[in-house]
């Protein structure tokens, strides 16, 4: 998208346009036309090398299209190079068949100093508050059943291990910030969760990382790579470093159809915990559909996850599936409701001679929310989420259901 300070120029132009462009239309219409909103599409993605090859092919093609002088123009300022706008508006004056009302809004629009575009920053803070009927994910069944044939012995858990409920209160900030003018992206987050009385349940996770994002046609591949912590009671408890390519794939022109695909590497430790730590690849389908009132997303992938040592069950490959439908109710207010199902399977017996059985996993979480939009900045929103794990493991299984109130200020 373009900055602020440049859509001021849109209103104005349009008579201009409609004037310069009126020979490309008559002569080669089509190209010049996919060579314009190629251009267009270039300076959002920050491509302005592509950009200005583009629209110099065009005004080589057709050297009355205004347009095309005109973005070239105020791309050379955005750039900070005055000299080369000044020149590219001097020819503009001497080029197009304009007049002398036309030459004055032209004057009017030539910028008077060309300052460097400040670097895009993005920022977000957010707090939650809500209730989570099982904050340390307490088995459904107090019962479980250990051995095998004459060995089996029937036990119940202690009180710790079954499910806690609790309020809590969380805060969160994100930033990131253009770092190269070829598209390059720094970030970093931060997420802090307090409970009333677990304690011990506290979290604090840290994230930081770098995306890039190459294009070649019509197709992108963005580039993620970040690393984060996660602090459970006060404790390190788990580090990451994921690795993610992300392909965009163009969809016909009009259509509200999207498609693009995930690859990604994802290393997990755990400093206090021993045979935990594991490596997992993914593969993950994307699809979408978008209209003026909703959105449609929806992802299929697969993964393999691998123990870097003798974790329980060892190895095991998954699936994963989810599909977000958000609807615009009133002027300010919208739906949002989300649906997930994850599997996993172990390659080995969780445990012989106890639990003499392959661990499945098999995880649901419904949410449905509420958007307000105060303003531009601000949002508030409303969210009930019921999480439902079934596993072939009965002390493993639990259930929860999260209700929480939130409010986001975004400086974007």
């Amino acid at each position: 998208m373009r900055s602020k300070q440049n859509l001021k120029y849109i209103l104005p132009l349009l008579a201009l346009l409609l004037l310069g462009s009126a020979p490309a239309r008559a002569e080669n219409a089509e190209e010049g036309e996919a060579l314009y909103i190629g251009a267009l599409k270039a300076i959002s993605e920050k491509r302005h090398d592509d950009a200005k090859a583009m629209l110099a092919t065009l005004i080589e093609k057709t050297p009355q299209h205004g347009g095309a002088w005109l973005e070239l123009a105020m791309l050379q300022c955005e750039l900070g190079n005055k000299a080369e706008a000044d020149k590219l508006f001097q020819r503009m004056k001497q080029s197009l068949p304009l007049s002398p009302d036309e030459l004055r809004k032209l004057e009017l629009l030539q910028p008077k100093e060309c300052n460097v575009r400040a670097p895009e920053k993005h920022v977000s803070v957010s707090m939650e508050f809500g209730y989570d009927t099982n904050v340390n994910q307490g088995a459904s069944n107090p019962f479980f059943t250990l051995g095998s044939g004459t060995e089996q012995q029937q036990l119940q858990l202690l009180p710790e291990y079954q499910p806690k409920s609790d309020r809590y209160a969380s805060l969160s900030a994100n930033i990131s910030r253009e770092l190269a003018r070829d598209g390059t992206t720094g970030f970093a987050q931060l997420r802090v969760r307090a409970y009333d009385a677990l304690t011990s349940f506290n979290t604090m996770a840290a994230a930081a990382g770098l995306e890039h994002t190459w294009y070649a046609d019509e197709y992108s591949v963005k580039g993620t790579g970040l690393i984060s912590m996660l602090t459970l009671g006060g404790h390190l408890y788990q580090k990451q470093e994921i690795f993610q390519l992300r392909l965009g794939v163009p969809s016909p022109k009009g259509s509200p159809w999207h498609f693009g695909a995930i690859t990604g590497l994802t290393v997990v430790q755990y400093p206090t915990l021993s045979n935990f730590d594991a490596h997992t690849v993914e593969l993950r389908g994307l699809a979408s559909y978008e209209s003026e009132k909703f959105l449609l997303q929806g992802s299929l992938a697969y993964m393999a996850d691998r123990a870097h040592s003798d974790r329980q069950g060892g190895n095991r490959e998954g699936y994963y599936g989810n599909l977000n439908f958000k609807r615009q109710l009133y002027d300010r207010t919208e739906l949002d409701l989300g649906w997930s199902h994850q599997i996993w399977q172990s390659a080995q017996i969780y445990s012989p001679t106890l639990i003499n059985v392959a661990r499945r996993q098999n995880i649901q979480t419904i949410r449905a929310a509420l958007n307000w939009y105060i303003n531009d900045r601000q949002t508030l929103q409303l969210e009930i989420r019921k999480i439902r794990n079934r596993e072939n493991i009965s002390i493993l299984e639990y259930n929860g259901k999260t209700l929480q109130l939130s409010w986001q200020w975004q400086n974007f």
